[in-house]
């Protein structure tokens, strides 16, 4: 998510102590989506609190200061667009990309902060990754300790197993700098040939049920009426 570009700017922005502890200050909210033909898109947004961009004000930051830190995180990203952003009390910008191979994210990162994977294997879909937030370049814990950091990957099939928090097929990890996370999901897509069977099977059996009932039937009226 953060290169080098990204580390370098966050570094120099603490030494020259730009930037003051405020609670929830900033908001880093990454989505991805992964799609049936092995592509990705996604949106990264990377946004201000209203109440620490006027505290920043006070202190004698520009806003011009501000969106280039912003725009330092958002180089990280490979975003074809980027708009405003203004919700929820957070002021930044989003990046917006679509149609990357899925093989850019077989390997995402592996820089001190960590990585993530992504891969396709037959049914089954992969997610693994390691992110030390506690490493000295991405965040500075005692500045940013209640940054709200936002992970969520939204799958093509089922989600079977994950450690972050799931709805529909969406992966949600929520994280803060200062703590080490290991991130790991897994979706698997249907059989398309099982389930084929499964519902030749199920009409077969209707249809047997079905010629059972009116046998049945006309059973009990050849019975209940003998012919003369």
């Amino acid at each position: 998510m953060l290169g080098m570009k990204t580390r370098r700017a966050l570094a120099v922005a603490a030494a020259l102590g730009l930037l003051v502890a405020t609670s929830g200050c900033l908001r880093l909210d990454l989505g991805l989506q992964v799609r049936p033909d092995d592509t990705v898109g996604g949106v990264f947004t990377a946004a201000w609190s209203d109440e620490f961009v006027a505290q920043a004000a006070d202190e004698g930051l520009d806003q011009a200061q501000l969106d280039a830190f912003l725009d330092a995180l958002l180089d990280g990203v490979p975003g074809t667009e980027r708009t405003p952003y203004d919700e929820d009390g957070y002021s930044g910008y989003t990046a917006t990309f679509t149609d990357r191979p899925l093989a850019d994210f077989a390997e995402f990162g592996g820089d001190d902060w960590g990585y993530l994977r992504l891969d396709h294997t037959g049914r089954e879909y992969g997610l693994e990754g390691h992110w030390d937030l506690r490493a000295a370049g991405f965040l500075d814990p005692t500045a940013f300790e209640d940054a709200e950091i936002l992970l969520s990957v939204d799958f093509p099939a089922r989600v079977t197993e994950h450690n972050g928090t799931l709805e529909g097929r969406t992966v949600t990890w929520t994280m803060t700098p200062g703590a080490e996370y290991d991130l790991n999901a897994t979706a698997v897509e249907n059989n398309g040939v099982a389930f084929l069977i499964a519902g030749v099977v199920f009409l077969l059996v209707v249809c047997g049920l079905l010629w059972l009932w009116q046998w049945g039937r006309l059973r009990r009226y050849s019975v209940g009426n003998p012919s003369s």
